[in-house]
């Protein structure tokens, strides 16, 4: 019985499943010297230019007083800036931001393919989509 308490516990399983992911992209992401969430934060900033603080909120599936903390870090790193457009915030990169950028795509795409190695790429993008698909269907 306990034997399957585990087995099937898909609670107990996702986050031992995030906590090893994030482990390695942690990890990936030393080097460059940014957390995996910051690495994600500005690459999406800087394919989205202006991007407002809620959008990225909404996108990557956090409360926006999370998205502020991951902001402020950037800011204070001097990667990212935020501008007054009227009555809302949006979101720039820097050009140090723009140019760390170029790092931490390929550092994406270098994580991407050891998983894909390891676990095979069909895998991969079907588990990926099957995620995406239970968080958006939890959204609801």
């Amino acid at each position: 019985m306990a034997q399957n308490i585990l087995e099937e516990n898909l609670f107990f399983l996702t986050g031992a499943l995030s906590r090893k992911l994030s482990k390695e992209a942690d990890d990936a992401f030393a080097s460059i010297g940014l957390s995996s969430s910051h690495a994600l934060i500005l690459v999406m900033i800087n394919r989205d230019p202006e991007i407002q603080p809620s959008t990225l909120a909404k996108k990557l599936h956090l409360k926006p007083s999370t998205i502020t903390r991951l902001v402020q870090k950037l800011e204070r790193r001097k990667l990212v800036e935020r501008e007054s457009k009227g009555r809302a915030t949006a979101i720039v990169c820097t050009t140090k931001g723009n140019e760390l950028t170029e790092d931490v795509h390929e550092t994406w795409e270098q994580l991407l393919e050891e998983k894909e190695e390891q676990l095979g790429e069909r895998y991969v993008h079907v588990f990926a989509e099957m995620i995406e698909n239970a968080i958006d269907t939890m959204d609801e």
